[in-house]
């Protein structure tokens, strides 16, 4: 999008044609958009491939589907947090810990995705001075005081471009 305008027309377009949409249609479980693309939670993968059409026939976008969802690191991510030898307290570091797990948990739509974001994250906070058992222990820990929703199942993300 060239114009500074271009965000505001995109924003635009996508209301008036979710507007149209659903009207025809039941709102899925969860939805979010922001600009273009669009997180979708519904009951199945039919009713996603069914929203997928109606969007498509009202539009002149064309729809993609991914059917998975991970923790987005920016290229220009450096992968510095707070150091795991500075002087504060525990808790700090502790939290440190936790803040990366917890949101690595609700982000990753399958187990393989959440554990590699784990292990990158173990990685990155061992090369800022913690230690493995130290990171280990709250992963663990963190993940053992969660509760997961067993009725959550893969969330997939609808993302739209230009025909």
């Amino acid at each position: 999008m060239g114009s500074p305008l271009g965000v505001l027309f995109a924003n635009f377009y996508m209301g008036v044609v979710e507007e149209r949409v659903f009207s025809h249609l039941e709102c899925p479980l969860d939805y979010f958009r922001y600009i273009d693309d669009t997180f979708i939670k519904a009951t199945s993968t039919e009713a996603i491939k069914n929203l997928r059409r109606t969007f498509e026939d009202n539009s002149v976008l064309h729809f993609t589907l991914e059917n998975s969802t991970t923790v987005y690191t920016k290229p220009t991510n450096l992968g510095m947090c707070l150091n795991g030898e500075s002087e504060c307290p525990a808790r700090n570091r502790a939290s440190t810990i936790k803040a990366f797990v917890c949101r690595a948990l609700p982000h990753c739509s399958t187990w393989t995705d959440t554990h590699k974001e784990l292990e990158r994250v173990a990685q990155v906070l061992i090369n800022n001075g913690y230690s493995n058992k130290h990171v280990q222990r709250e992963v663990r820990t963190v993940i053992d005081k969660c509760q997961l929703c067993s009725v959550c199942g893969v969330t997939p993300l609808i993302k739209s471009s230009r025909v």
